[in-house]
């Protein structure tokens, strides 16, 4: 894999210690000026060449290179301090029923190309997803909560929603996660019909963005994006200086190939490994670090709980008693430890660990506790389903009411530590459980077509607020047999009007744990999803995202948490921005 990579990158110029793609004219780059990332998303090769328009896939380039080298958001957030970051603007504020929005740009942004950046640009391209919803990325959400945008001055941008968005600036202007807003430039995307446009023209010097790299190269084998010589951070003094990276190089790679890439250093930068082969791989190359210092817990959060979500339209699992049995037979430390070696950390309820979520979940203690979740107990799995008219047939395992063998499939993706585990605790409380191990790309198909009983899966969602998880439980989400789900973030089918009025009363309230009524709201939403029981939180994601300091230093860790560390996340351009090399 060594040979082939390297052969794919630059041939022996890599192991040289260069890295230049003579053919095409680029100049040398030494490898310890140069950054090479994995991206995010697993692939054989490049996935598109040739197209790089930020609206036209999840898994293509905007969140596995575009968005810490061309593009820049509006606003980044330190999601481990709940910390907003002004970047290409300055400010947002709301007016008094939060139906609008008035965002200031800061002075002085220009485009790569040299242009000026403003509010037409960011006018356009809500126009521009508006008029193309449902089609493109992001269109759907835009076209749903934006009535209209308007320029009102060249750094002044208003933006009138369709219905009271008290969240709306922070989850679609700042948080830079799933919900992303890409500005493009409207002198050169004007008259294109973006459905199609593959904004991809290296003669041009497309695509233009205002960040500090522009791309130079796009071939099956790998990307190049080289320093610019000028960059409007620097000049309007956001910046202190450019980037110390003069190339960056994205090159993909499958799940198997990483942890040789990286115990090599032929990546600096890509996606997480389990801890025990981060250990391994640090083993053989000790100038690896992640988030913590020391292990077990190598990570960090992301966001996301790793749960066991429920089809409730699917019958057995339509019985509230059986996922509530299921939860009893549960022991989430014993998960934790042998399925995980101890490097995620457990959870009962779908909340991450950010600040902004810790402030709600100390004022709700008492909800949590009397929810009873955690802790495993036959007795009480004995108890749930004898009253709901289950009973144990001649072999000991448990039957349905009207005596039909009670047989459950749990899917879990491929490479998840969890299946023996979740498996034998559940035989062991009499449940005639097996595991299928599926493709991640199966195992989300199956989830989006309800193709499924029990699926351990992530839900990400609650960064600062609870909502951002419970409105996933919306009968809104709740497709009807037969058809897919509206949300990957949303597949349990789950539907309850109670639910449903306290959500619509949370989603029109700015939200704070300061706030009494607000909080109110918060733990009646939570004791709900906590009785009911659509899916069953086991553990918080905590992902072990490896980061290569032979060549490059500077990132972010617990000592030093100046940025959310997943990669994906259009937060991570400050880490580019703020990387040094260490071999001067």
């Amino acid at each position: 894999m060594r040979l082939r990579l390297s052969a794919l990158l630059c041939g022996a110029a890599l192991l040289a210690g260069t890295c230049a793609t003579f053919a095409q004219g680029l100049p040398d780059v030494p490898r310890n000026r140069t950054l090479i990332s994995q991206g995010w998303d697993f692939y054989n090769q490049v996935p598109s060449i040739d197209n790089f328009n930020p609206y036209a896939g999840v898994l293509l380039h905007q969140r596995n290179s575009l968005h810490y080298t061309v593009y820049e958001a509006l606003f980044y957030t330190n999601h481990f301090t709940n910390e907003l970051i002004p970047w290409l603007g300055e400010s947002y504020s709301y007016n008094g029923d939060f139906t609008e929005v008035t965002i200031k740009l800061r002075p002085g942004v220009t485009w790569s190309d040299g242009e000026s950046f403003g509010a037409d640009d960011i006018v356009f391209t809500i126009d521009m997803l508006k008029a193309a919803a449902p089609d493109l990325l992001f269109s759907g959400a835009i076209a749903e909560w934006v009535k209209s945008a308007e320029a009102v001055d060249p750094l002044t941008v208003k933006i009138t929603l369709t219905k009271p968005g008290p969240r709306w600036a922070q989850d679609f202007l700042a948080t830079g996660q799933s919900t992303r807003l890409v500005v493009v430039p409207k002198h050169i995307w004007e008259g294109q019909d973006p459905k199609t446009f593959t904004n991809f023209d290296l003669a041009k010097g497309w695509p233009v963005g205002t960040g500090p790299f522009k791309l130079v190269k796009s071939d099956a084998s790998s990307l190049f994006f080289d320093l610019r010589d000028t960059w409007w951070a620097k000049d309007a003094g956001v910046a202190a200086a450019l980037p110390e990276i003069k190339r960056i190089i994205y090159v993909p790679a499958t799940a198997e190939a990483m942890p040789q890439l990286y115990a090599t250093s032929q990546i600096d930068i890509g996606r997480n490994i389990q801890s025990g082969v981060f250990e391994a791989a640090r083993a053989q190359n000790p100038n690896l670090t992640a988030w913590n210092a020391e292990g077990p817990v190598w990570g960090a959060p992301n966001g996301c709980v790793i749960g066991l979500r429920f089809n409730v339209q699917k019958p057995p699992f339509d019985s509230d008693a059986l996922r509530q049995a299921v939860n009893a037979a549960l022991d989430r430390d014993q998960i934790v430890n042998l399925a995980y070696e101890g490097s995620v950390l457990k959870a009962v309820l779908p909340y991450s660990s950010y600040k902004g979520m810790l402030d709600y979940v100390d004022n709700m203690s008492d909800t949590i506790a009397s929810a009873g979740l955690d802790g495993r107990s036959t007795d009480k799995v004995d108890q749930l389903l004898t009253q709901a008219g289950f009973k144990k047939g001649a072999s000991g395992k448990w039957e349905q009411p009207d005596g039909k063998p009670l047989q459950m499939e749990i899917q879990i993706g491929q490479g998840d530590p969890i299946g023996p585990v979740l498996s034998e605790q559940l035989q062991s409380a009499g449940f005639d459980a097996v595991v299928n191990v599926q493709q991640i790309t199966a195992q989300t198909e199956a989830l989006t077509a309800g193709n499924f009983g029990m699926s351990v899966y992530p839900h990400c969602g609650s960064l600062y607020d609870p909502w951002q998880t419970l409105e996933h439980f919306h009968s809104k989400y709740a497709a009807k047999p037969g058809e897919a789900s509206k949300n990957l973030r949303a597949p349990t089918r789950y539907a309850n009007a109670e639910l449903d009025k306290l959500l619509d009363a949370m989603q029109a309230r700015q939200p704070s744990p300061k706030d009494a009524a607000y909080m109110d709201l918060v733990k009646q939403a939570t004791a709900i999803l906590a009785r009911d029981l659509p899916e069953i939180a086991l553990f918080e994601e905590i992902q072990t995202q490896p980061f290569n300091t032979t060549y490059w230093t500077g990132f972010p860790s617990s000592a030093d948490p100046y940025v959310a560390q997943p990669l994906p996340w259009e937060g991570f351009a400050l880490v580019i921005h703020r990387l040094k090399p260490t071999q001067q």
